[in-house]
């Protein structure tokens, strides 16, 4: 009797496909999951077995006897800002090699939906999460009870016991773009992108570019300051429109993130102002947009292969095998500690550069 025929009648199973195939089932388990160590004859072999009966993997039948899935969350705040539309396809290739799928997962800044992700209180059980937080408390953190190992990203919480931290050196990035600036003759800067007193992203920004004013002698007082609701192209315009007509001296704008600065680029060019010779402008995050400006958007680049391996280091260990439920990492993970993820000031001369 053909395996097609002894399939009838139940749901085929992974068994069903490599005796038809004339492999072991864990290579069928390779082929199904995508994973980078079956060769091409035999996948073909296999995902034709696949297609011939049929076959449907049980993931679901997977994770509810508690075993791994195969799947990571990625939790994000939202995907209209480029910096996380492009994280989450990083995330998505690397993960792909490793074996992992990618679940992205949209908070809103909603604290709710942030705290059913960190405590694994979700509908799918995943075996890690990868999370932006925007909305959670520092407590939210060290109370979460046994979620799944958890991996922070950026600045707005720091990592506890068990819990990585992932994330640029914003106040010493923040401090360069003043530096460079400033070597440039600029001499009047004004930070684009103040936020709430909560730590975030921003104040750390803020932070640096303050420190780094004072170091070079240059007013960073709250006229210096343009605080904005949120990081996007509409506030920059917003924020940059009501510097020039409040008749504050502004001769440079160190923005907090590329939409800000491409904002703030618009006003400049409709209010007739030449950019770099009248204003120099440095963006954040080096995203699709700063690269096709007009002029170009000088920008702070985090690494994001650097990042994002990084992230799945601590969330899956460093040859995908997994982090176990107290913090600890299989292979050359770690699941714990801070990493902080190396940038570079890419310099574009159509918007920052010598202003003579």
């Amino acid at each position: 009797m053909r395996d097609e025929e002894a399939a009838m009648g139940r749901r085929v199973s992974i068994k069903d496909v490599a005796r038809t195939a004339g492999v072991s089932w864990k290579t069928v388990s390779n082929v199904v999951n995508d994973r980078p160590v079956v060769r091409e004859e035999t996948r073909r072999r296999v995902e034709q077995a696949i297609a011939d009966l049929g076959y449907v993997p049980n993931t679901v039948g997977r994770e509810l006897r508690g075993g791994p899935t195969r799947l990571i969350s990625l939790v994000l705040p939202e995907l209209e800002n480029p910096y996380f539309a492009r994280l989450a396809q990083a995330l998505h290739v690397a993960a792909k090699a490793r074996g992992y799928g990618v679940s992205v997962e949209l908070t809103l800044g909603n604290v709710d939906v942030e705290r059913a992700h960190v405590r694994g209180r979700v509908s799918r059980p995943v075996d890690a999460v990868i999370i932006s937080p925007d909305a959670l408390d520092p407590a939210e953190i060290r109370e979460r009870g046994d979620g799944p190992p958890l991996v922070l990203l950026g600045e707005r919480l720091l990592g506890a016991a068990g819990i990585a931290h992932v994330a640029v050196d914003n106040v010493e990035a923040s401090a360069d773009v003043v530096r460079h600036l400033v070597e440039r003759g600029y001499r009047h800067p004004v930070f684009l992108g103040g936020e709430s007193e909560q730590r975030s992203a921003g104040t750390d920004r803020l932070a640096g570019f303050r420190a780094a004013c004072r170091a070079s002698g240059i007013p960073s007082d709250a006229a210096h300051i343009a605080h904005v609701d949120a990081w996007d192209m509409a506030e920059g315009r917003r924020a940059v429109l009501d510097l020039l007509t409040g008749g504050i001296e502004v001769d440079a704008i160190a923005a907090a993130n590329d939409q800000l600065a491409l904002g703030a680029l618009a006003v400049l060019r409709e209010s007739g102002r030449d950019v770099p010779g009248d204003v120099g402008v440095v963006g954040w995050d080096d995203t699709p947009g700063s690269r096709h400006s007009a002029p170009l958007l000088s920008t702070v680049s985090p690494d994001m292969d650097d990042l994002v391996a990084a992230a799945l280091d601590a969330a899956v260990g460093s040859e995908g095998a997994g982090t176990a439920a107290d913090g600890s990492a299989d292979g050359e993970g770690n699941a714990s500690g801070e990493h902080v993820v190396p940038y570079r000031l890419l310099v574009r001369e159509s918007s920052s550069g010598p202003r003579t």
